[in-house]
């Protein structure tokens, strides 16, 4: 690996490295770049557009309203238009940026999807549609539910929008938010992410305040054909179940991941993702990867099937993010080093020293990766290409 270009960004050490965690997006010529700094004892959020060849600048725009937490930043590509998130919503098409929503949002967008020209999301009470053509609102539906939950996570689910509101599992028209169909199941709280089976019954996760796990649901009979369950306490934290061949997993508060058989809904395997689980899961060929954080971490492998580890790479202050180029993975640490690591193996392929902590997101572009490190007071905060 070698270094292509560094491209420095505003260094404020009253700015914790977290507030550069902002995701770093490529399309076409572009590299695309958000990050949080204050300036005049005032926080703003500055868009960052960098020509990827060159690491030259482009253009950059700071957007003028209040921000979220840097979690929460994120870009979207439909069709030929950015969407970013930032707070507040905007589309940039062809170098401009149009503000999509002239209301505030009730908290922060909890979840979101692309359908054709349409773009989804929700926050803590309600569920939106913003036409992208038309650049604007299509609709908005208020689904509060009862217990003062949020608005479950949206997904796309077939043709339609599924969300857990009004205290039902609510499948809507993605054109008008008018409500399809329902679920609702005795004592579940909350239902969420259906998985449509061949037999036509739907996997779907479920969380209490005291139990999470998977159920299977026969639609017709309205029934629960089985449930698999954990029991912990407070609310699950990763709303999502995940499906390979005939096996689901979930993650039970980022501290354990379970995996049970469709058919039947008996437990295949669990197993703690210490510390804690903090990236999200990928599979490829009949392996999970995961990267763990807190007080050290790995990036981890295990067999899909049973859950045997088949190797963990250690990663100072924990593995936060890492990207696949082909059969590898790219991830960085605080220890200055970026690793290219072999997925099946979980050797290192190749490695390179930079002049700081790694603390941003992995891309991985091509044969490209970039990410941000951290200088502290002797260097600046600079976002960085290398070549694979």
């Amino acid at each position: 690996m070698e270094i292509l270009w560094k491209f420095d960004l505003p260094t404020d050490e009253s700015i914790e490295d977290y507030h550069y965690e902002g995701p770093i997006f490529v399309q076409g010529d572009n590299l695309y770049y958000i990050c949080k700094y204050l300036t005049n004892h005032k926080h703003e959020t500055i868009l960052y557009i960098v020509d990827k060849t060159s690491g030259e600048m482009r253009k950059t725009f700071c957007f003028p309203k209040k921000t979220t937490i840097p979690s929460k930043y994120f870009f979207e590509l439909c069709g030929d238009k950015i969407i970013i998130y930032t707070g507040t919503l905007w589309l940039l098409h062809e170098g401009h940026f149009v503000e999509l929503l002239d209301q505030e949002i009730d908290g922060e967008i909890n979840s979101h999807f692309i359908y054709e020209n349409y773009f989804v999301f929700a926050d803590r009470t309600s569920v939106y549609c913003i036409d992208t053509n038309a650049k604007c609102l299509k609709w908005k539906s208020n689904l509060p539910n009862t217990k003062n939950y949020s608005v479950g996570d949206v997904s796309l689910f077939e043709n339609s929008i599924s969300c857990y509101g009004n205290d039902q599992l609510l499948f809507l028209d993605v054109t008008s938010g008018n409500i399809l169909n329902r679920i609702k199941v005795p004592r579940v709280d909350k239902l969420f992410n259906p998985i449509r089976m061949k037999d036509g019954s739907l996997l779907i996760g479920f969380t209490n305040w005291s139990n999470a796990g998977i159920l299977r649901y026969d639609v017709t009979l309205k029934k629960v054909i089985w449930k698999s369950s954990r029991s912990f306490e407070g609310p699950l934290l990763r709303r999502k179940i995940f499906m390979q061949n005939d096996l689901a997993y979930w993650v039970k508060n980022d501290t354990e991941l379970v995996c049970v058989n469709i058919d039947n809904g008996n437990e295949v395997f669990r197993t703690k993702t210490d510390p804690w689980l903090y990236t999200d899961l990928m599979f490829l060929n009949e392996r999970v990867y995961y990267g763990t954080a807190g007080r050290g971490g790995f990036l981890v492998s295990l067999n899909a099937k049973n859950g045997t580890r088949k190797w963990a790479h250690p990663l100072k202050n924990g593995c936060a993010y890492f990207d696949l180029h082909c059969n590898s993975a790219v991830v960085g640490d605080y220890e200055k080093k970026i690793y290219q690591i072999d997925l099946t193996t979980g050797k290192i392929l190749q490695e390179i020293l930079v002049d700081g902590e790694v603390v941003g997101r992995i891309k991985v572009y091509q044969n490209d990766a970039y990410t941000v490190i951290w200088g502290k007071a002797d260097q600046p905060i600079r976002l960085i290409k290398l070549k694979i």
